[in-house]
């Protein structure tokens, strides 16, 4: 083997070094669920805050709207329990 050809293997095996650590950090991203749920609820958390800075009238109207929804739940639930203890 001369040197031409040891230069070339040591080049290719940066490449192939760089490509695998390209894929590794690429799997990383997608396979990090934890992160992804973290980036999820950020984004979330930050559109609910532009919507409420944007228009009020409709936030206040949605949360209101959520809350009689959870209302409904609980006390439809609340309403089953207590019929099957009678």
């Amino acid at each position: 083997m001369n040197a031409h050809e040891k230069q070339q293997g040591v080049v290719q095996a940066a490449q192939a070094r760089a490509e695998l650590y390209d894929t590794l950090a690429q799997l990383k991203d997608r396979l990090n669920y934890a992160q992804r749920v973290d980036d999820a609820v950020d984004d979330v958390k930050h559109r609910i805050s532009e919507q409420k800075r944007r228009n009020p009238l409709a936030f206040a109207a949605g949360v209101a709207g959520v809350a009689v929804i959870a209302g409904v739940a609980v006390w439809t639930v609340a309403s089953a329990v207590i019929r099957r203890f009678e």
